[in-house]
């Protein structure tokens, strides 16, 4: 008998530590952007985000390691700003975003997944990796174009040799949040994070007006139209004046709440064993 309540110690230390380490979840929120088209957080045309993560804790109770996808749509209007100049420059974008992260959460203070009694609940901060894709579109009448094909900063011509900007990127997602176990089973967690970014073209605006008749000439007649859509209509006088700003890279986030199913199969004790 001995022997027997040792072996079920032994198992219960051993799926104290190793149970309910893995979890699924699903997201849902909000996702917007801030650059050169809008500098509100939570502005108006903030849009639905959903997302599914798989996440591993590790068994200090410190950490966590997830995998997440996320879905968003990003999207600002210039004749909605308050400020004169970016009513008047007119233009607007929108574009869905495909996140894939890799992300290490740190709890605050010790989190036990399935715990209703100790440390059932922390407030956490997270950073990782992400790879995200993205692509703008721009409105012409009522209807909508991809932008980053048009080159509509003169890309690929004569007055501006740089290519494409690339519709697959790396971003750098830092956050923080919030979990709590619900049941021995389910938790609720929220969050908000910001994505770092390497480009400044999530909005299809960066640097300067090119000459509308490059633009139709080596890019298409489309181009130079969505360009500019300033409602001054200055045409050529517009060149080489901003068209965005080019040092301020842009900017998009996530919030959202979060259920999590614990899995992971608990270690049961042996019954049969007994004692010789």
């Amino acid at each position: 008998m001995k022997n027997l309540v040792l072996y079920c110690f032994i198992a219960l230390l051993s799926s104290s530590a190793m149970a309910q380490t893995q979890q699924f979840s699903f997201l849902l929120g909000g996702s917007y952007y801030i650059g050169d088209l809008n500098k509100k957080h939570f502005d108006k045309n903030t849009n639905l985000a959903l997302g599914l993560s798989y996440k591993k804790n590790h068994k200090n109770l410190r950490y966590a390691y997830r995998l997440h996808f996320m879905y968003g749509k990003i999207e600002a209007y210039d004749y909605q700003s308050d400020d004169a100049w970016e009513r008047n420059r007119n233009l607007d974008f929108k574009s869905t975003v495909l996140e894939l992260g890799a992300i290490l959460e740190v709890n605050f203070v010790k989190y036990k997944p399935g715990s209703l009694t100790k440390k059932y609940q922390t407030p956490f901060l997270f950073f990782g990796i992400a790879g995200y894709n993205f692509k703008p579109k721009g409105m012409y009448n009522g209807k909508w174009y991809d932008l980053q094909a048009l080159g509509t900063e003169g890309q690929n011509t004569s007055a501006n040799t740089a290519d494409y900007y690339k519709l697959n990127q790396i971003a750098f997602p830092v956050g923080f949040g919030y979990k709590k176990n619900l049941t021995e089973q389910l938790s609720f967690s929220i969050e908000y994070g910001a994505r770092i970014l390497v480009t400044d073209y999530l909005d299809d605006v960066s640097r300067n007006y090119v000459n509308p008749s490059t633009l139709a000439n080596e890019s298409g007649v489309l181009t130079p139209i969505l360009a500019d859509k300033s409602t001054s209509q200055l045409g050529d006088r517009n060149i080489g004046v901003n068209r965005g700003n080019s040092p301020a890279r842009d900017w998009y986030f996530f919030t959202a709440f979060s259920i999590s199913w614990n899995v992971g199969k608990k270690q049961e004790c042996d019954t049969s064993f007994e004692e010789k």
